[in-house]
């Protein structure tokens, strides 16, 4: 009977540390949290599996699938989707943020950096502001570009001109455009001293603004500050550059975009984004590449522009989303991303990673660039307003309204558009 008792007691025993094994199996078999990363950029695509696969290995209970949608239906795809409560739980943003926390679509990061004892002096303070609306932070900081001015040190040598140096001004930079021209007509070249692409503002004519202290907001971000005489000058000097034959008129500088006229060795200089380092570093002539800060017009500054990492506010699995945009934007991903030369750090202690990229180009030009700098305007409703800004710019550099003309109609259709956009809000 006693030898049955210990049988029977054996059995419950092994049943119980059966149902407690089977139990801590089930807990370690449990399915990982599933949260949605969207991207736009499929160059950037294998360097973000590469990122994501290394979160994922540091915290297996969380499983990322990156969403990749094209920049021409990324937009329109992020809205359908908040539109319906179902963003993806991470994705990228840019400078038309406010027109998302307008909506209630960003998910508000406050609380999340300061449980986390993030320092925000480890980014950029230009990145950070960049994506604060209110003194909300609603994206860490992705990376961050800027604009300096690359010239072919072939070109600028078989025409006997001195390349351009750095602390130019302004009239400096005329006057080494000038002379290269000319220099060029004197031997019967055909190459253009200068190029820029006036099609986009960013690398051109939002950079002469942000040097003459402009943006195309004013601080009460309810008028421009495109109605200034100084804005009227920023956008005539482009167009002096035209009319002095320095650089090729509009309808060239549409058919082809600046940076593949300089990359074809067509141009002696070129206004470049680092978004375009890459392509200059892997050039048949890059070790003939040289880069310069831009010219010096009234203030030495830079509008810099760079992504973000938002969380949407529908997301059943924020401390999930937050683990991830922490790691996005933290030191480990922005070594990576500098490694691949997919954008300057926006994380400080990760820039040094950037230079060694490099096998031919300076690429510290480019963070020199940005260390005197504004953010690239994001207020109500940028986007709107740079479609405005891009359709007068088209007009003042095509010749079919003057600078005065151009400047003043853009000024108060961006007035209009900010008025009609506030009183639907």
């Amino acid at each position: 009977m006693k030898y049955c008792r210990k049988i029977v007691d054996g059995l419950i025993v092994f049943a119980v540390i059966a149902v407690l094994a089977f139990g801590a199996g089930a807990v370690k078999a449990a399915d990982p949290v599933r949260i949605s990363f969207m991207i736009w950029d499929e160059v950037q695509r294998p360097i973000f599996d590469e990122i994501v696969a290394k979160f994922m290995e540091a915290n297996p209970e969380i499983d990322v699938e990156i969403q990749l949608t094209p920049w021409s239906q990324y937009w329109t795809k992020l809205d359908a989707a908040a539109g319906a409560g179902e963003a993806p739980d991470v994705f990228w943003m840019n400078t038309f943020m406010t027109k998302y926390t307008d909506a209630g679509i960003l998910e508000p990061l406050d609380s999340y950096i300061d449980a986390a004892g993030l320092d925000r002096a480890s980014w950029l303070d230009t990145t950070m502001n960049a994506y604060a609306d209110e003194g909300v932070q609603y994206a860490m900081p992705k990376g961050m570009d800027t604009v300096v001015v690359a010239f072919n040190r072939k070109i600028f040598d078989k025409y006997g001109v001195d390349v351009p140096a750095e602390g130019w001004s302004w009239a400096e930079f005329v006057a080494k455009g000038a002379e290269l021209r000319d220099a060029i007509a004197a031997k019967g070249g055909e190459e253009y001293a200068l190029v820029m692409e006036i099609d986009s503002a960013q690398p051109s004519y939002i950079q002469l603004l942000s040097q003459d202290g402009l943006s195309i907001f004013d601080e009460s971000e309810k008028g421009t500050d495109l109605d200034a005489p100084e804005a009227v000058a920023a956008f005539a000097d482009i167009v002096s550059l035209i009319d002095e034959k320095i650089m090729p008129d509009f309808k060239v500088l549409s058919d082809t975009k600046a940076t593949d006229l300089f990359l074809s060795e067509k141009a002696g200089m070129v206004y470049v984004g680092s978004w375009k380092s890459s392509v200059l570093d892997e050039a048949s002539f890059a070790s003939e590449i040289g880069l310069v800060k831009m010219p010096l017009r009234t203030i030495d500054t830079c509008a810099i522009g760079g992504l973000g990492y938002s969380m949407s506010a529908f997301s059943e699995n924020k401390d999930a989303a937050w683990k991830l945009i922490e790691f996005l934007s933290g030191e480990e991903s922005n070594r990576i991303q500098a490694e691949a030369r997919i954008e300057i750090p926006a994380y400080l202690a990760a820039q040094e990673a950037y230079l060694p990229a490099f096998k031919h180009i300076d690429g510290s030009v480019f963070i020199e660039q940005g260390v005197s700098s504004v953010r690239f305007p994001s207020h109500r409703p940028l986007a709107t307003t740079i479609s405005i800004m891009g359709d007068y710019a088209a007009k003042i550099f095509s010749k079919e309204m003057t600078p005065e003309e151009g400047v003043a109609e853009m000024a108060d259709a961006i007035i209009e558009a900010v008025a009609e956009y506030r009183a639907d809000m």
